[in-house]
């Protein structure tokens, strides 16, 4: 779907989401009803996880991907690839995995709108997490050019406004075969947000820290 960008090596977490997602959908492909229980349990449920409080869900269905169609996971496992290298080497490990999980299950609490119009719809994929790499990406690099399906360039701002169009069109409108827009529109909604809450947080953040780490270097020296 996208073109090539360069990305020079699979830092830690992006190799790590990466396996951890290849290694469930194996699991997912199992024969013996032993694949179909894997996403049975994981899968993102709005009955289940919120009224059944299966919390787990909003994790677990992020790594789930579908069976029957193998681009699900190849093209977010490319976008992984290509958006969040070099997020995670800006930010670092603890940054790109708290952003990473944040929009995964952030757009995963997007599915209580079903609970409206389709409470027995089961959502399975990285989607929300990735269109949330994708929305950061945009933020910091708005007018790299991607080859749209490896023909058309387009800048990464057009991109991500261009999916967050759709996303809301189809949210509202319906169909759009079997894609949870809702979650899509839900991982570029919760990453632009906290994109423009986080710096202001993790600042205040560091401050308490130092602070803290200040006052008991001072009480150390006082009590000696």
């Amino acid at each position: 779907m996208y073109g090539t960008i360069q990305t020079p090596r699979l830092p830690p977490c992006v190799k790590g989401l990466i396996i951890a997602n290849v290694a469930v959908f194996i699991l997912q492909l199992l024969p013996g009803g032993i694949g179909d229980i894997v996403t049975g349990v994981g899968a993102m449920n709005p009955i289940y996880a919120f009224k059944y409080l299966q919390v787990w869900r909003l994790v677990t269905y992020m790594f789930l991907h579908s069976p029957d169609m193998i681009f699900h996971i190849l093209f977010n496992m490319l976008s992984l690839w290509w958006f969040g290298v070099e997020l995670e080497e800006i930010w670092g490990k603890l940054k790109f995995l708290i952003f990473y999980f944040i929009c995964g299950i952030g757009s995963g609490f997007f599915t209580l709108f079903y609970l409206f119009v389709n409470p027995h719809v089961i959502v399975i994929g990285a989607s929300g997490a990735v269109l949330g790499l994708l929305t950061a990406y945009a933020i910091y690099y708005p007018q790299r050019h991607v080859m749209l399906f490896g023909i058309f360039p387009m800048r990464m701002r057009t991109l991500v406004i261009g999916y967050a169009v759709i996303s809301v069109y189809f949210s509202i409108a319906g169909g759009g075969g079997n894609v949870s827009h809702i979650v899509h529109l839900g991982g570029i909604v919760v990453a632009y947000v906290y994109l423009k809450i986080a710096p202001a947080a993790w600042l205040e953040w560091n401050k308490r820290v130092y602070l803290w780490r200040s006052r008991r270097q001072i009480d150390r020296m006082t009590k000696r």
